[in-house]
């Protein structure tokens, strides 16, 4: 039975290398692409941080307090440009067209000159040229408010640096350039990884599979000494293989493109180093095999059960959109994985690779990973076989 199986498996291989589409598609993306893009995103990235550290953000100022010693201070300021208005409705409306990009409303009920005042900023949020700009407002309020307060008090005869704080609030980052590297790539590398499994068994199987079908070249399978099961077999070995080798060259590419053009992909202000030991690709290989397992027994059935080629790759377009979606929430952060979630089949391998990257793997959440996708993985090759010892299936007009 093996015998046959490595034959066919052997015939299907080197169609696949003959391929030019099918080696683009595994080589050539993953190894070129992924750099390159990653070249682009990083110098991208890296030119808008510079450019926003250097921008001196436009502030419409809305003075309704009058107080020349705060209006002195805004004046001289060399990290803020203000525009002035009267009214704060006309502010907002130019603060939508792009005009400004914080509107501070400035008024005071009482107090002496320089105190007393009540700021209100208004910006959006979901600019980041904005949200940049209202943080350099506040550092200058702040600012501000120790030279009112250092005036006041050298008024009453202080000297405001030898008087104690009331409060001192220190802030250390303790994270490393490994661990900042290794939340990138946890971020990256799982989605592209299972996504390439994907894409490298959608375009090989619905060629072998339905591809078959449409060419009516099935039927010389059919008709010879191997059974149903070991056609099967054959061709789910290779959809396998192909997809494991896309992804691990996914893997490679990402790596490569994030060691020499990741460096833009790190936070301002930290430097970011991008390894992963053999230990760590030896767990990612552990949990990508049940992964692939399914995924390539789900491109079987859809090829079994489609008519064309083009009908194949339809009815796998839902499956790819749910890897797209998983993955992209996982790139979030926005959703924790815990417990028994793990027993949840695709989904469970994204967050195990990113505990094994960044280093916290868990292993129960490992162990639930790899009994849910070897079960599912296992149900799901004896319903290829099932479904292609089907007659009224696999020749369905």
């Amino acid at each position: 039975m093996w015998e046959n199986i490595r034959l066919l498996f052997f015939k299907e291989i080197t169609g696949a290398i003959r391929d030019r589409r099918t080696l683009i598609l595994t080589v050539f993306f993953p190894l070129i692409f992924y750099p390159l893009i990653l070249m682009v995103m990083g110098r991208f990235t890296a030119a808008e941080q510079t450019r926003l550290e250097e921008m001196i953000p436009t502030v419409i100022v809305v003075d309704k307090a009058a107080d020349e010693t705060f209006l002195r201070h805004l004046r001289s300021t060399q990290t803020l440009y203000p525009l002035f208005y009267d009214d704060v409705d006309q502010g907002l409306l130019d603060l939508k067209s792009g005009i400004g990009q914080v509107v501070m409303s400035v008024d005071k009920e009482s107090g002496g000159p320089g105190i007393g005042l009540n700021v209100a900023l208004y910006y959006d949020q979901t600019d980041q040229g904005a949200t940049i700009a209202a943080a350099r407002v506040r550092d200058f309020l702040e600012g501000y408010l120790k030279e009112v307060m250092r005036d006041k008090l050298d008024a009453l005869g202080f000297d405001y640096d030898e008087l104690s704080p009331p409060l001192s609030v220190r802030v250390e980052d303790v994270s490393s350039g490994e661990s900042v590297g290794r939340m990138i790539l946890s971020r990256l590398l799982p989605y592209f990884m299972v996504l390439a499994i994907l894409t490298g068994a959608m375009g090989l199987g619905a060629e072998i599979t339905a591809g078959e079908k449409e060419r009516g070249t099935i039927a010389t399978l059919l008709v010879s000494q191997l059974s149903r099961t070991q056609i099967v077999l054959g061709k789910f070995l290779t959809i396998l293989t192909v997809s494991l080798v896309s992804s691990l060259l996914s893997a490679v590419g990402l790596l490569i493109g994030v060691r020499f053009f990741g460096g833009g992909l790190a936070p301002v202000g930290t430097v970011a180093t991008f390894s992963l030991g053999l230990t760590d690709l030896g767990f990612m290989l552990v949990v990508l095999v049940p992964l692939a397992v399914i995924l390539a027994s789900l491109v079987v059935i859809v090829g079994s059960f489609a008519r064309s080629q083009k009908e194949a790759s339809t009815y796998l377009m839902p499956i790819y959109m749910v890897i797209i979606l998983v993955g992209l929430i996982s790139m979030t952060g926005g959703v924790s994985f815990v417990g028994t979630r793990f027993l949840i089949p695709v989904a469970n391998a994204i967050y195990a690779l990113q505990e094994i990257i960044e280093g916290n793997l868990q292993i129960f959440h490992l162990l639930y990973t790899l009994v849910a996708n070897t079960l599912c993985g296992g149900l799901l090759i004896a319903a290829s076989i099932g479904l292609f010892k089907r007659e009224a299936v696999l020749f369905r007009s």
